[in-house]
C-alpha cells in the first residue's frame, strides 16, 4: 500500500500515530488542520519548507470503515512527496528527486498536473492521461 487512506485496520491507525509523534519529536511543527477537530485527529506539520497533513479519525467514518488515516506531504516546491511507511526525515527529503510514477530516486523531478512529481521519461506519459484543459 502507498499510502494510507480508509480501512478496518487498526494498525493503520497505530501506524500513522507513530509517524506524527516522531515527526513532532524531530522538531516538526504541528498545529491543527481544521477548527471543528481537535489536533489528535488532524493536524498539519511543517519543517524547513515542508510541510504534511494528517488525518487520524477513528469512529464515524461510516458503516464501511472503523478508520480515516492518511499521511500527505509537499516538498518546498509544492510538489507532492510520497511519505515513507515509518517516519524518517532523510527519506522525505530524498522525495524531492524521487520519481512519483517509477519510484526512480536520485532524479530531477518537474510538476504533472496539480502536484504530481514526475522524471523526465514519465511527465510525458503522466501528460498524456489528463484531460486537455490541463497546463503546467
Amino acid at each position: 500500500m502507498d499510502e494510507f487512506g480508509f480501512t478496518n485496520d487498526q494498525a493503520y491507525l497505530e501506524a500513522a500515530i507513530a509517524w506524527k509523534d516522531a515527526a513532532v519529536a524531530d522538531e516538526w511543527e504541528c498545529t491543527k488542520l481544521y477548527n471543528t477537530e481537535p489536533i489528535t485527529r488532524a493536524c498539519t506539520l511543517s519543517r524547513d519548507g515542508f510541510n504534511a497533513s494528517i488525518l487520524l479519525r477513528e469512529g464515524g467514518i461510516g458503516p464501511k470503515y472503523k478508520y480515516q488515516v492518511s499521511i500527505n506531504i509537499w516538498g518546498p516546491d509544492s510538489l507532492c512527496i510520497i511519505p515513507p511507511r515509518t517516519y524518517d526525515w532523510t527519506a522525505i527529503q530524498a522525495g524531492l528527486t524521487t520519481c512519483n510514477y517509477c519510484r526512480k530516486t536520485g532524479v530531477p523531478t518537474e510538476r504533472v498536473a496539480f502536484a504530481g512529481r514526475a522524471c523526465k521519461e514519465c511527465a510525458p506519459k503522466e501528460w498524456a492521461k489528463l484531460p486537455r484543459n490541463w497546463s503546467a
